[in-house]
């Protein structure tokens, strides 16, 4: 699956389902993310193993192509810190015992992590439900933070700090056929 049609597709599904800690990304937009050695980064929510399934995961969601990875730009670190400082703690209980059924499931499983995850996501079974909403949630969590990163949004999208006069029929070629950025 191309990043375009991943991105298409997940940002369909959140729609307007975006949940608040979600929302409140958008502090955090504002500010460049500092990449940090692993050993100098001090962790928020995960511990450093489950960091670990974290970046390898969402460089599966967002694999470098003619952007940068998902890792590159921070996500792992914004995901980090929007649970572990955000979230509500029943929210962050709720994540962790998900986000247990995932690693439970991955580590079932000997596939490579790109068919296990393709498994995953088309997964019907009921025992798979926990793992298969972590999955969809990291999913959603690595899409959104990417697309709010400050490399991203200059880089990759229409960015304009500053917004001019509203029109509201332009045509693609304007924008050079890219997105805006939040």
């Amino acid at each position: 699956m191309e990043r375009r049609e991943l991105i298409k597709m997940v940002s369909f599904a959140t729609g307007s389902l975006l949940s608040a800690p979600l929302v409140s990304s958008l502090v955090l937009s504002c500010k460049d993310v500092i990449q940090i050695d692993k050993e100098d980064y001090s962790l928020h929510f995960f511990n450093k193993q489950d960091f670990s399934l974290v970046k390898e995961l969402i460089d599966v969601i967002l694999p470098k192509t003619d952007s940068p990875a998902a890792t590159e730009v921070g996500v792992h670190q914004i995901i980090d810190l929007m649970i572990g400082t955000v979230y509500k703690p029943k929210d962050r209980e709720d994540y962790s015992k998900y986000f247990t059924a995932l690693t439970r499931y991955l580590d079932a499983s000997s596939e490579n992590r790109i068919k296990t995850l393709n498994k995953l996501s088309k997964s019907t079974d009921e025992n798979d439900k926990s793992a298969k909403k972590s999955f969809m949630d990291l999913k959603q969590q690595t899409v959104a933070y990417y697309l709010l990163t400050e490399s991203i949004a200059k880089n990759y999208l229409n960015y304009l700090p500053i917004p001019g006069k509203y029109e509201a029929c332009i045509s693609l070629d304007e924008v050079d056929g890219k997105a805006w950025a939040l």
